[in-house]
């Protein structure tokens, strides 16, 4: 599938793709791909795996750079003659940014900086992958123009990034746009509350640990519409420092999750539910949901609603690492 119209323009022929062997990356990657673009990948693969690359690694137009994008050569490397970047890149934890905030900054805010210097360099688009947690605790459902308040220093970080953005596109023209993620979750997630439900589970069916009070609610994105959303954000949106939000527009309970995996798996009854109580970990926002209306005037319709994304999500742990439940 090629791209056609504004966002073959945007996209150009050449892509950079940070933090290319994450979950989000790999699946982006592959995106691109299927686009017949040049694509070239840089990751130091602190979080990254090999295995996120299976789409395209045999793909005789990508290039995988290892490397930090802290790294001055590496980076440059990386980025020259690139038509647009997606930077994706950064320490997506957040109970680590609260153990080591400076870090944190390092790698999220200050790698940032240097992607956008390195893109006005090369006259490079840039696609930030920016969080929901700009927000904090927000009123819901939370458009763009809520203020910012995060209460983690993830969050502060990506600010930060969010904000240099802007500063680019204004002072030098850049076409910029940020994605403000919401809890991404699909196929090869190896991580986040559904990666937990059944890594627990198929190791003791009978009981569950649930960290925090379980009444965390939350909004869930399936890769592919968080996907879909990011490519509409370039293809219509206004690339001046722009944010949207892309999420499913939805929120559930983490109890309504437990609910759902449990009658999937048969285990209704079977289970016996134990909640930890308190935060699940310092800087969690216990509450989310994103009014999406501003990504839908571009033609945004998630397709995949939490109890096929589940399925599938499920689908995949149980092909790589066996049954949950036998």
């Amino acid at each position: 599938m090629k791209p056609s119209g504004k966002l073959a323009s945007r996209l150009g022929h050449k892509v950079l793709v940070t933090g290319v062997a994450g979950f989000i990356g790999g699946h982006l990657a592959g995106r691109l791909r299927s686009m017949g673009l040049e694509v070239v990948g840089i990751d130091n693969f602190s979080n990254g795996l090999m295995e996120n690359l299976s789409d395209i690694r045999d793909y005789r137009k990508f290039k995988l750079i290892r490397g930090d994008v802290l790294d001055p050569r590496a980076l440059s490397k990386a980025c020259k003659g690139v038509d647009s970047i997606f930077h994706l890149a950064a320490n997506p934890s957040v109970p680590k940014s609260a153990e080591l905030p400076v870090w944190d900054f390092e790698q999220n805010a200050v790698a940032t900086l240097r992607v956008l210097e390195e893109a006005r360099k090369n006259d490079s688009a840039v696609v930030f992958a920016s969080s929901s947690t700009v927000y904090g605790e927000a009123a819901l459902p939370t458009p763009e123009d809520h203020p910012l308040m995060p209460i983690s220093n993830y969050g502060s970080s990506k600010v930060t990034g969010e904000t240099y953005c802007g500063s680019y596109s204004s002072l030098y023209g850049m076409e910029t746009v940020s994605s403000r993620y919401y809890n991404i979750y699909g196929p090869r997630t190896r991580k986040g509350v559904m990666f937990d439900f059944f890594k627990k589970l198929q190791a003791d069916s009978s009981k569950l640990e649930v960290l925090g009070t379980g009444a965390q609610e939350k909004d869930y994105v399936h890769i592919d519409d968080a996907l879909d959303g990011t490519l509409l954000a370039v293809a219509k949106g206004e690339m001046s420092g722009e944010r949207y939000n892309v999420g499913l527009g939805e929120s559930y309970t983490v109890k309504q999750l437990v609910a759902k995996i449990l009658r999937m798996l048969e285990l209704e009854g079977r289970t016996k539910i134990y909640y930890k109580g308190g935060l699940s970990w310092p800087g969690d926002v216990q509450r989310t949901r994103p009014d999406i209306s501003k990504i839908k005037k571009l033609g945004f319709s998630p397709k995949i609603g939490i109890d096929e994304g589940l399925r599938m999500a499920m689908g995949w742990y149980e092909k790589e690492f066996g049954k949950i439940v036998e």
